[in-house]
């Protein structure tokens, strides 16, 4: 990735990818990571990172919350979170 993202910003990203994992199956966490993410955002915006912001709202599109049903798209929006990370600075 191009951008150099600031260190505030990456662990915030981690810590987001750790709440997609518990939120496959919890709708409350399904709806903290949807608005965590929503505010990484436009953190991510406001700081002129347009590239990742756009792959953020790419997942954004794919999230959608539900109540008392599975993520249809848990596994999709797990690999962009995976490729994003695979980018970012250790």
């Amino acid at each position: 990735m191009v951008e150099n993202i600031p260190e505030d910003i990456v662990k915030d990203f981690q810590f987001i990818c750790r709440l997609h994992e518990q939120a496959v199956c919890d709708h409350d966490k399904c709806r903290e990571f949807s608005e965590n993410l929503s505010e990484l955002l436009i953190r991510l915006e406001d700081m002129e990172f347009y590239r990742l912001a756009d792959r953020i709202m790419g997942i954004l599109l794919n999230c959608k919350p539900k109540d008392a049903s599975h993520c249809e798209k848990a596994n999709l929006v797990g690999e962009m979170l995976k490729e994003i990370t695979k980018e970012l600075p250790k």
